[in-house]
């Protein structure tokens, strides 16, 4: 709280360290109806200059909004300008975060992913494991061609490291690998490591939450019969399953981790683009604030008509 008063006479590196040092404790006080983030997004971005932030910190600012789910537009814009103007500027891990923070946020349109492929692919002798699959599941979720980095060398680079990924990596990788081979039509992973991928990304246990709970009961009082966590061919785990006039359609049940704010997360992103158009599977989601909107509701008024209204069963 002492640092809140202070936050417009800091230094870059002291926004820089602070939201670091937050984000990497997992701690985020709060003043009021502010964050501590709130707070040093105030004092940077209204700063007339950010060209005076060196690469790292600008870095690790946007890496630590990122990893507390804390990332503002207005902020990673006025970020991205500057990290642009600096892009020959980074290293390896810092490239690697800033691509992961701007994807993770759900920012898929800024224009920094299209700019930085040069910086990208320069730099691919150098990424370890985790950075190499940090690029890998952004490029997917923004949906930017990159043949000049995603290429053989790239794939030899993938190889090369295959006994250093952890299972999170394999999960991100497999992201990569639906993008490549069933959205872009490119050669993906070698199969010996697809299937490590495809093992990983299938071993994860669902959690049932009381909101998905209450979503199926309603599913099946207006006459559906709902199949929960149906893995697709490809070994993604709908929520639900519904038959609708003939056709099968996808139901995600959206609570608080699938948004920063109101704003679809990167995952989420990229879950809800790749069921539709590598699954071929219609896709719904309803989101924790409107089913909340509905209230209690024991009757089950309102959300069976919510639930008919967002399928076409009205």
């Amino acid at each position: 709280s002492a640092a809140v008063p202070l936050l417009p006479r800091f230094a870059p590196q002291g926004h820089s360290n602070l939201a670091y040092a937050c984000a990497i404790a997992g701690v985020i006080p709060k003043f009021g109806d502010d964050t501590l983030f709130d707070q040093i997004e105030g004092a940077v971005v209204a700063l007339e200059d950010l060209r005076q932030f060196k690469p790292q910190e600008l870095s690790n600012i946007v890496w630590a909004y990122a990893t507390a789910n804390a990332s503002n537009p207005i902020l990673f814009n006025r970020m991205a300008t500057a990290i642009l103007e600096q892009k020959h500027s980074f290293q390896a891990q810092q490239i690697s975060n800033i691509i992961w923070a701007y994807a993770a946020s759900g920012l898929i349109e800024s224009p920094l992913f299209s700019a930085m492929k040069p910086q990208v692919a320069a730099l691919l002798e150098q990424y370890n494991s985790q950075e190499l699959a940090n690029i890998s599941w952004s490029y997917a979720v923004v949906n930017v061609d990159a043949p000049e980095l995603f290429n053989a060398s790239f794939t030899k680079n993938i190889i090369e490291k295959m006994d250093n990924f952890n299972g999170s990596n394999l999960r991100q990788l497999y992201h990569w690998h639906l993008w490549q081979k069933e959205e872009k039509f490119n050669v993906g992973l070698p199969f010996i490591l697809q299937r490590q991928c495809y093992e990983k990304f299938t071993s994860v246990e669902p959690t049932i939450s009381s909101f998905q709970r209450d979503v199926i009961s309603v599913l099946q009082v207006i006459g559906l019969k709902p199949k929960e966590e149906e893995l697709t061919q490809r070994g993604y785990s709908l929520d639900a399953l519904v038959e609708v006039n003939g056709k099968k359609v996808g139901i995600e049940v959206d609570g608080p981790t699938h948004f920063i704010g109101r704003r679809p997360s990167g995952s989420t992103l990229l879950k809800r683009r790749q069921i539709v158009t590598v699954e071929e599977i219609p896709l719904v989601s309803i989101p924790y604030w409107e089913w909340d909107e509905l209230g209690q509701d024991n009757g089950h008024g309102k959300k069976q008509n919510y639930l008919r209204s967002l399928l076409g069963l009205n």
